[in-house]
């Protein structure tokens, strides 16, 4: 059998790909080396994921995960370079708040959901080699009992993290440097001793974050000032843990053991093209970095996001393959912004001397509250401070995160904006009113949906706006503050889409 696409790796970002290949109807195949889930490592889920997730109708099942660890799983602040706190309610969405949950849970979910798409997932699946004819790619693939298989596909995606194997066998760079400090992160158990779960501390000791992880257990984020120039290799002991923990915070809350630790640098690297070929990459196969503000798992699900209906509509053959160039040039300049921002908070959060401790002391209480500030940061956070390329002229709103509204239907049903992306279709939206404007439309065979509604309270930057083209992912595609005619439409549509 040949599959239209073989995804590498079953973490988060291979197994949103995979959902959103299989849910479009794409024969889709994950290969995980694995044979037993992660450990908790990453556990951040910020608003712009949840509206994705939402979009496909399982946000619902993220926050219900994160209410058997804390009965208010709703965190209305966040940090930026350990600075706190940074409020969600600068964004314009319903999911103003950050989610902790345990990466290894956040996997259970996802690859429940990737099931349910159609994925086929094979554990204990190691890929091994690479090779391309007229036809596709055949890849080899060690098993768990040694024997070597081979699988053949349209497309392949590497999802296989920070050492991936994709990667190397297509010899794309991943340039930048090595760690040049360490930090540590362990999940000790202990019940939360603070009001809100939660607490952020840094003097001229170091920084030390900590907030509830699971019932009985507390996740402790450290950089000590000596302690971050320990070996990368050396094991992390529960000595050094309360000792760096009473440093900064002054007491070690009665730790007595933990259940999981581990170190973790500020190595920088990253691939010059998420493409080469057949092949793509997506997540940390593409960039490695310190996990600032904890965003990185967060942008590695937006590359999935941003590749998945794309891949889905050139194999369905309702898209041109140069759609497929467009993933390239929307989310490298948005990895660039992620390390320049990487890079900048590890400059300034981690420089314990006196003058710089200083500067943040006086940044935290004259500069970070200000209104300005916030907005501009949790845009940061999410991966929304700059558009995706467009056309010259075009629409302001074009290639930006359509604002998360609220839709009032013809037929008197309010609904909203992520609920109509759920069929990962285009959702083309007559705002006009009165003209019907794309009545004659003819989009029977192609992912578009036509909806005539009202946006319940207009946004600022939705006002006078009376066509709209959302893109599976949420993102703009067209806009027009004009009447529109059919050909105009038939024009912009074409630019994703063929019969």
């Amino acid at each position: 059998m040949q599959w239209d696409v073989i995804v590498i790796g079953g973490g988060p970002s291979g197994l949103t790909v995979a959902a959103e290949l299989a849910g479009a109807g794409a024969r889709t195949l994950v290969l995980e080396r694995r044979t037993a889930g992660v450990q908790s490592r990453a556990g951040t889920l910020l608003p712009r994921v949840l509206e994705l997730f939402d979009a496909r109708g399982i946000a619902d099942r993220f926050i219900e995960k994160t209410r058997e660890i804390a009965p208010y799983p709703f965190r209305p602040t966040h940090i930026w370079a350990g600075f706190h706190p940074i409020e969600w309610k600068h964004l314009e969405t319903r999911f103003g708040f950050t989610l902790g949950l345990p990466q290894n849970l956040t996997e259970e979910i996802l690859w429940e959901w990737a099931t349910e798409c159609g994925a086929v997932i094979e554990r204990g699946a190691e890929f091994r080699d690479i090779r391309e004819d007229a036809d596709g790619l055949e890849i080899d693939v060690m098993f768990g009992d040694g024997t070597i298989g081979t699988r053949r596909a349209r497309y392949l995606v590497g999802a296989d993290g920070g050492r991936s194997a994709v990667r190397k066998r297509i010899d794309l760079p991943f340039d930048g440097h090595a760690g040049t400090f360490r930090g540590i992160v362990v999940d000790a158990f202990l019940e939360a001793p603070w009001p809100s779960g939660r607490i952020n501390v840094d003097n001229e000791m170091g920084w030390v974050r900590g907030y509830t992880f699971g019932k009985g257990v507390t996740r402790f984020n450290i950089v000590h000032r000596e302690r971050r120039h320990a070996p990368r290799d050396e094991p992390v002991t529960l000595d050094e843990v309360l000792q760096c923990i009473r440093d900064v915070h002054g007491t070690d809350y009665g730790i007595t053991s933990y259940r999981w630790a581990s170190r973790f640098d500020d190595q920088m690297r990253a691939v010059p093209t998420l493409r080469r070929g057949r092949v793509f990459l997506v997540g940390e196969s593409a960039r490695i970095h310190y996990p600032s503000s904890g965003v990185g798992m967060n942008f590695c699900l937006q590359d999935a996001f941003n590749l998945g209906w794309k891949l889905a509509n050139v194999v369905k053959g309702v898209a041109d393959e140069a759609t497929l160039d467009t993933y390239d040039a929307e989310r490298m300049p948005v990895m660039r912004r992620l390390l320049d921002s990487v890079r900048a908070q590890c400059a300034l959060q981690f420089n314990f001397s006196p003058e710089a401790v200083a500067l943040k002391r006086r940044m935290q209480a004259e500069f970070i509250p200000l209104t300005d500030v916030q907005r501009k940061l949790v845009l940061e956070l999410c991966g929304l401070e700059i558009p995706y390329p467009s056309d010259a002229g075009s629409h302001p709103l074009v290639g930006y995160c359509c604002p998360d509204v609220d839709l009032m239907l013809l037929d008197g049903k309010s609904v909203a904006l992520t609920e109509t992306l759920r069929q990962r279709h285009f959702i083309l939206l007559d705002l006009e009113g009165f003209g019907r404007q794309f009545e004659t439309l003819d989009v029977r065979g192609l992912p578009v949906t036509v909806l005539q509604a009202r946006v319940a309270r207009i946004p600022a930057a939705l006002e006078g706006v009376k066509g709209l083209l959302v893109r599976p992912d949420g993102y703009v595609a067209w806009a027009s503050d004009n009447t529109v005619k059919a050909g105009e439409v038939v024009e912009q549509l074409g630019k994703w889409l063929r019969r």
